[in-house]
């Protein structure tokens, strides 16, 4: 499946900021599940951007606005073919190891941010994982289905810096905090597991907004990394388009960002996708253009003041719906 996807979002200021800083990873990885023909970023007020990849090998771009300001847009455009190539996760028959797999996987074994390893945690465990004889992938489905019995997708109940503690208590959330909760579980079973940050295709009858998505991959011996969708309770197919992998939330954010000044912030974001009948191009192809926002020298209207303010760092990322 061809995918073009658009995500958007804005920040607005409430008063004049006079300098901020934006980490970005909205760029989807080229991998062995997908094909990234373009992307095209869009940034205002003008920026010098910078690109660089981080230890997850996700694209990270990055700019600084150095003038007064009340606003910040960016915009990506990605065209992605998508070709999944994992074995049905039924057929995944390995063995779960009780002994330290290869040293890169340990990071995914460990617990931290928001995959808190707490007694509620382990009693989750204990209700949900299967006897430790059962295969790899018959184990990842029976948490899988634990998890679409006793949890509810809703939305406004948690909020992007949640923790799995939050998301046992309250019995309901997002597709950010199935992911975490997932992930706890798989490392209790000693299962190396990844978060995914990314987008989700879904069929509607004329173009509408939609949102960002996460879900999880598992590490087996056998095959590499699979992926598992635990908020649908299912394996990720063509209409997954995958951005970022990390530990948890905190290593693949949308954006994060700093500010300096005394303004509150507002963010809008949207996610837009759509089939498309383009013609993938074998090369990817790469490009930034400015969005023609204003800024200033002075604050309008408080010219004779010095800024005193000091850095603020930036909440209001999104969540992943």
């Amino acid at each position: 499946m061809l995918l073009d996807i658009e995500h958007r979002f804005s920040f607005e200021y409430d008063a004049y900021i006079s300098e901020s800083f934006m980490e970005l990873r909205v760029q989807p990885k080229s991998t062995a599940d997908q094909t990234v023909s373009s992307f095209v970023l869009s940034v205002g007020p003008p920026a010098r951007v910078h690109r660089y990849v981080d230890w997850n090998d996700n694209v990270t771009h990055h700019f600084t606005i150095t003038r007064f300001h009340d606003r910040i847009e960016v915009g990506s455009r990605s065209l992605v073919g998508t070709h999944p190539v994992a074995p049905p996760i039924t057929a995944v028959s390995d063995a779960i190891a009780l002994h330290e797999g290869p040293y890169p996987l340990l990071d995914f074994l460990a617990f931290g941010g928001p995959v808190q390893l707490t007694p509620a945690l382990r009693a989750a465990h204990k209700a949900a994982a299967p006897p430790r004889r059962a295969p790899l992938g018959e184990h990842v489905l029976a948490l899988g289905q634990w998890l679409a019995g006793r949890f509810e997708y809703q939305k406004d109940v948690t909020k992007f810096d949640s923790t799995t503690e939050d998301f046992l208590r309250i019995g309901a959330g997002v597709c950010q905090d199935f992911a975490h909760l997932m992930l706890g579980l798989l490392r209790l079973s000693q299962i190396p597991c990844r978060y995914v940050s990314g987008y989700l295709h879904v069929d509607h009858p004329r173009q509408a907004p939609a949102q960002s998505h996460a879900w999880v991959e598992f590490w087996a011996p056998s095959h590499g990394w699979i992926p598992f969708d635990p908020t649908h309770d299912r394996a990720p197919d063509e209409r997954y388009v995958v951005v970022g992998h990390g530990r948890h939330y905190d290593d693949v954010p949308p954006n994060r960002g700093i500010y300096r000044g005394i303004a509150r912030e507002a963010l809008r974001a949207e996610v837009v996708t759509q089939v498309s009948t383009a013609k993938p191009v074998p090369q990817l192809t790469t490009e930034t253009r400015p969005i023609p926002l204003q800024t200033y020298r002075e604050a309008p209207g408080r010219r004779d003041e010095r800024d005193t303010s000091l850095p603020v760092e930036d909440e209001q990322q999104q969540q992943q719906q």
